[in-house]
């Protein structure tokens, strides 16, 4: 099947072009700048063909500019949208620009949205855990790998011993809930759990269970889920 194209400001393009040409906006500006006016029409482009971004243009010019966010402990560049009246940063997100640009022609399963959703909310949900323990690390003089031993000079993660999505279906198990069903609120990026109980109930299940170490960058992306206990 031929690639689909759509034109924004001006320009075609397909889903990898695409892609390309947002990512080249975010790289090309230092965080907390405005971007110019070229990519203002883009991003003002794009966003105006969403609706939930298009309510808000719809009651002033609104801009844009490159921030650095935290999602789960990591850091993304990205786009955010200034609101016309109160100058509230609203965030685009490039995956939802683009599945809504360029739609799938197989609809996503609902159950797998539902499950992915619902662990996004899990992690929100230890997040407190997860920064109370980098603020023991960086207390150390010296930060070393919970592996090796060895001293860490660049960047490091915060990573359970345990992988945590184990972790997850244990607590499912034990508890009777099902990924595909519980029920979960999203509002952009951010998504929590509808019951109060429920949320109480996996962070106290984390805080008893979750073992936490310290790796290099290199080494947490090569372990990936992998458990050697």
């Amino acid at each position: 099947m031929a690639a689909r194209y759509i034109t924004i400001a001006g320009t075609e393009y397909n889903k990898t072009g695409f892609g390309k040409k947002w990512s080249q906006i975010v790289a090309s500006y230092e965080p907390g700048l405005k971007v110019s006016l070229d990519d203002e029409r883009f991003l003002t482009d794009c966003c105006s063909r969403m609706d939930r971004y298009a309510r808000i243009m719809f009651r002033g010019k609104a801009g844009f500019k490159i921030v650095n966010k935290s999602f789960n402990g990591k850091r993304v560049k990205g786009v955010v949208m200034i609101t016309p009246n109160s100058s509230h940063e609203v965030w685009v997100s490039k995956g939802k620009v683009v599945d809504s640009l360029f739609p799938r022609h197989v609809r996503p399963d609902p159950s797998r949205t539902n499950r992915n959703d619902v662990i996004r909310a899990l992690r929100n949900i230890i997040e407190p855990q997860i920064k109370q323990y980098r603020v023991r690390v960086r207390s150390a003089k010296v930060i070393k790998s919970s592996v090796t031993g060895k001293p860490i000079f660049g960047p490091y993660h915060v990573d359970h011993v345990y992988p945590f999505i184990r972790l997850v279906e244990e607590w499912c198990r034990e508890n009777g809930y099902d990924l595909e069903t519980l029920a979960v609120r999203c509002r952009g990026a951010s998504c929590k759990l509808v019951s109060a109980e429920v949320a109480e109930s996996w962070f106290d299940y984390h805080m008893l269970n979750a073992k936490l170490q310290v790796l290099d960058a290199s080494e947490n992306i090569s372990k990936g889920s992998k458990y050697y206990g």
